[in-house]
């Protein structure tokens, strides 16, 4: 069981460190020398310019000439420290104010590009072309978004023709909430979960806690489940304060081999069970983690034991599958499922599922959801007769909801371009951890991929991380950095396999030689030592 302070997270000082040098666009510092990196299997000596003196004054000036004033935009980044304007992108290469750059990693907020994104934006654009012709004219005009007290979006409609087939529900009693972004998908889907249970939820007995896993990501840290608790536990609500235990590289033992991991990991969830679960009405999984994991799948076997155990004490189930849903993990469609979704796949059963990212086509129409798979009609039957989490903009825009629609239509014809960039991607993981020598674990499917800086110590991970940016910076690569320490690969379903595998071999190499520039002794890696026992 892993209580308050026991995450295996980075202190807040060491994020802020780490953040302070994200965008770090070309630092002028140059490899290490005779530094050796991964190509094709074999090794090579690396080299790499050094960065003009200029560099920073350039990347100022160009920012200035976009009209970015980067010291007032309080973003993902620290002021004054957010990257550069993006004036132009063609697949997974970005044209910046300060050069172009391979992003390998957009934490799967996009699937397709170039014509096949034209073709699946154009329903939406032809709407508003009409839209916009009409009120030039005076004319009524069709909706382009509705608020959601004066009703819907005709799209509303052909998306949920297109939602249906995609899902695991086995009595077709389903429903879904709309949202904007994946974090209130969330929300919704507890909010729907407790609604459902029947229970007094006034009570002071009432099991309204949301148990989240010890590695998780649910949404920002700040009001999420999941996550760090930058602004005190009291902030997540009905979070649990106690994280349930999970199969993450963090909590295994040297020594132990993957059976007895998984059977220690069940007795403990177990465990956790017995002491908290008289609070808790909520469980959250993700079957395949985003951030807090780097893209790791779960063990499928071990994933489904943990939902049963959950649901055979009457706790609801909600797979997040915000990262890994729409095809992106890659996996065999369950008989007569679509995979859509990881839970189909690997035959979950959770209660709720929620669906967020690319949904909306990836170029800025949001929308996410929660579905409930099964029992909508106990929703429906409750006091409020729908979920509480609503607001002005709930799955309102219609754009958004005709992108999703082509998306879900189109999803299946996908999942061979999937399973190539698995195909070249996956040999190219599999050189850099026995390259690294254990320094660094790398993992995946589908399109969704991913590697952690293998040492304990979170202040390691995070040099090692620093270092990581620094080389990827000069190398013009750009994965999605996860503050616990390592790397996220989220290409779109159509980037060329060879092209892209290409650019990932080019940040292995910078993978490797930042673990190689730590010098971590071998027996310093994880897994961990097993605690010695304590004394009675």
């Amino acid at each position: 069981i892993v209580r308050p302070g026991q995450l295996w997270a980075m202190s807040l000082s060491a994020m802020v460190r780490l953040t302070a040098l994200a965008c770090a666009t070309n630092p002028a510092s140059a490899l290490a020398p005779g530094g050796r990196s991964l190509v094709g299997g074999a090794f090579r000596v690396a080299s790499a310019p050094a960065a003009s003196a200029s560099t920073a004054a350039a990347s100022a000036a160009a920012s200035a000439a976009a009209g970015y004033d980067n010291g007032r935009f309080a973003g993902r980044y620290a002021l004054g420290k957010n990257l550069p304007p993006v004036k132009a992108k063609n697949g997974f290469r970005f044209a910046r104010t300060d050069g172009e750059v391979r992003v390998l990693g957009g934490a799967c907020s996009e699937v397709l590009s170039g014509p096949n994104l034209a073709e699946l934006l154009r329903p939406g654009f032809e709407l508003e072309v009409r839209a916009m012709e009409a009120l030039r004219r005076g004319e009524p005009a069709e909706s382009l978004s509705v608020h959601t007290s004066t009703g819907v979006p005709l799209q509303l409609e052909q998306f949920l023709a297109a939602l249906g087939p995609h899902l695991p529900s086995k009595s077709g009693d389903w429903c879904v909430n709309l949202q904007a972004e994946g974090a209130s998908a969330v929300h919704a889907a507890i909010d729907m979960a407790l609604q459902m249970s029947g229970a007094d939820l006034g009570s002071p007995s009432a099991r309204t806690r949301v148990a989240c896993g010890s590695s998780s990501y649910h949404g920002p840290a700040s009001t999420s489940p999941g996550g760090g608790t930058p602004l005190g536990a009291q902030a997540k609500g009905l979070t649990h304060p106690v994280r349930y235990p999970v199969p993450s590289p963090f909590l295994r033992w040297r020594g132990e081999d993957e059976a007895a991991f998984h059977a220690r990991m069940l007795a403990d969830f177990n465990a956790y069970l017995d002491e908290y679960g008289h609070e808790v009405g909520v469980l959250l999984v993700e079957p395949q983690w985003g951030s807090s994991v780097a893209a790791m799948p779960w063990p499928p076997a071990l994933l489904r034991d943990y939902i049963s155990a959950a649901k055979a004490r009457g706790i609801a189930v909600i797979a997040d599958e915000i990262m890994c849903g729409l095809g992106r993990h890659g996996a065999e469609p369950a008989a007569g499922g679509t995979g859509c979704f990881l839970s189909e796949c690997w035959d979950l059963q959770p209660d709720i599922l929620t669906f967020g990212k690319g949904i909306g086509g990836g170029a800025g129409h949001l929308l996410s959801g929660a579905v409930v798979l099964e029992g909508a009609s106990k929703l429906q039957g409750g006091p409020a007769g729908t979920a509480y989490q609503s607001h002005t903009y709930a799955g309102s825009s219609a754009r958004a909801l005709a992108n999703g629609a082509a998306l879900l239509a189109s999803l299946e014809k996908w999942r061979p371009s999937v399973r190539a960039i698995e195909a070249a991607v996956a040999p190219i993981a599999a050189e850099l951890n026995e390259a690294s020598g254990g320094a660094v674990l790398a993992h995946g499917q589908g399109a969704l991929w991913g590697g952690l800086f293998a040492h304990p110590d979170p202040q390691a991970r995070t040099a090692a991380n620093l270092e990581f940016k620094r080389l990827c910076a000069e190398a013009r690569v750009l994965p999605y950095f996860v503050p616990v320490g390592g790397f996220m690969l989220t290409p779109r379903y159509d980037d060329d396999p060879d092209v892209y595998g290409a650019a990932v071999r080019d940040m292995a190499d910078c993978a490797l030689q930042a673990a190689r520039s730590m010098g971590w002794a071998p027996s310093a890696l994880l897994p961990v030592s097993k605690p010695a026992p304590r004394e009675s």
